[in-house]
């Protein structure tokens, strides 16, 4: 895994996608978190948005409101410019498990002149689904089965530098 890490460590956008429950964020900090690269994570953006408008009241995937998901993308999207502008390097934490999902990235990066590459944690969906559960919050199965069905892993021909999907051992 250091090897991936060291093969995407020179590109100015990473995304880490995969599944819930992955291991996205466990990999992002492993791998990344000494590098210096700043990190945006959707549902961190979601989380604290919700608990700012509802007055410290916690997060809860009961929550989620559809309505609400351009403000949070529009937000992430606004970081991700901002973070680029001042010439950081960004690991972006996602699901970003189809190539629409991961288009906007893409082409922000061509835009502004940035080297990008994905990630895809490869981690069977029933090990997703076993970590899901012992979360504080878990998703239902069937929102996992749903975006297992629908992965399209990452590849260059998506205007990507670098492309690798990697099994996570069963510790990530």
């Amino acid at each position: 895994m250091k090897e991936t890490a060291a093969r995407f460590a020179a590109l100015d956008i990473v995304l880490v996608c995969g599944l819930p429950g992955s291991g996205k964020s466990h990999f992002a900090r492993e791998y990344f978190k000494a590098s210096g690269r700043k990190r945006i994570n959707r549902n961190e953006i979601r989380r604290h948005l919700f608990e700012m408008m509802s007055f410290g009241e916690p997060w809860k995937e009961s929550c989620y409101r559809e309505e609400d998901e351009a403000l949070v993308k529009h937000i992430e999207h606004k970081l991700l410019e901002h973070i680029l502008f001042l010439k950081h390097k960004v690991l972006i934490d996602n699901i970003s498990i189809t190539s629409d999902s991961r288009k906007f990235y893409i082409d922000l990066a061509k835009k502004m002149n940035k080297t990008i590459g994905a990630i895809f944690l490869d981690t069977p969906v029933q090990d997703c689904m076993a970590r899901n559960q012992k979360r504080k919050d878990p998703l239902p199965d069937s929102v996992i089965s749903n975006l297992y069905a629908s992965v399209e892993h990452p590849d260059i021909r998506e205007g990507l530098a670098e492309a690798i999907a990697v099994k996570p051992s069963r510790q990530e």
